[in-house]
């Protein structure tokens, strides 16, 4: 079986990642990472592994008509669903967070909402951040904290009835949850006045089942779970909706989840 890796994201996951991870858990996240970045008008921005754009268009909001946002992803399909969702003045790019195709210093601020676990060389991502960001400005960003529970669950569940690599994806999303590993990054790669928190965010998830499966396809698991039998999936899901029952309260599913947010200067 191949490496289940963002790397390999085809289908229709980009769709999927817009209509529900991003209301779901990437819009409530955003807020400290936002907050940090404190966005002014007039800046240039770039955002690193930017999915469907959601960091892209709130930028844009904050740096108006004055600003300049760029958004990069590694995945075509998340860039083309970012290009008809987001407003024209968003420039959108398909490219590697360890080479990014921009020159020296040609952004104020750089931002990376939860795409640096996945890098496969963290140190070089960083580094390129800090390369293309101008004198004083600022790179931010954030990743998972801690691996909640519900999470924990799922992927012993896609482990016993789907397949063992799943399990290490799920794992994977929550591999950078220290605060200090963060923080090292940045100052490891020069950048200055650097800080490194936890703060957490409420995701208000739905139905057990219902958001199992939104999760499931809008991950590059989707294929690979669609390819066990119906079976395995209905066992799968029935371990998963049972043990998520402590999380939840008149059918829905919330969970507190913290998030590491680091910052630095260049």
């Amino acid at each position: 079986m191949t490496t289940v890796s963002y790397r390999t994201f085809t289908g229709t996951a980009a769709e999927n990642y817009e209509r529900h991870f991003v209301p779901k858990i990437a819009t409530p996240v955003s807020a400290t990472l936002l907050e940090t970045a404190a966005l002014r008008a007039g800046e240039r921005v770039l955002d690193v592994a930017c999915g469907t754009g959601v960091i892209a268009r709130l930028a844009a909001e904050r740096v108006g008509p004055s600003g300049t946002v760029t958004g990069l992803d590694l995945s075509p399909e998340m860039i083309d669903h970012a290009r008809g969702v987001s407003p024209p003045t968003v420039e959108w790019h398909v490219g590697d967070a360890e080479s990014l195709p921009f020159a020296d210093g040609a952004f104020d601020v750089v931002l990376c909402q939860m795409g640096l676990m996945f890098m496969q060389d963290r140190p070089a991502a960083v580094a390129e951040m800090r390369r293309v960001t101008a004198a004083g400005g600022r790179v931010v960003v954030n990743t998972p904290g801690v691996e909640p529970a519900g999470f924990t669950l799922m992927g012993q569940a896609l482990v016993e009835h789907i397949d063992a690599e799943l399990g290490g994806f799920v794992h994977a999303v929550f591999s950078m949850h220290d605060p200090e590993e963060v923080g090292s990054l940045l100052g490891n790669a020069g950048l200055v006045d650097v800080t490194a928190a936890t703060p957490s965010a409420t995701l208000h998830l739905g139905a057990p089942a219902e958001f199992l499966w939104q999760y499931i396809n809008l991950t590059p698991m989707a294929p690979f779970v669609a390819q066990a039998s119906a079976t395995a999936q209905e066992a799968m899901e029935r371990q998963v909706v049972e043990s998520w029952r402590p999380f939840t309260r008149d059918g829905t599913m919330s969970i507190d989840l913290p998030v590491v947010v680091g910052s630095g200067r260049r």
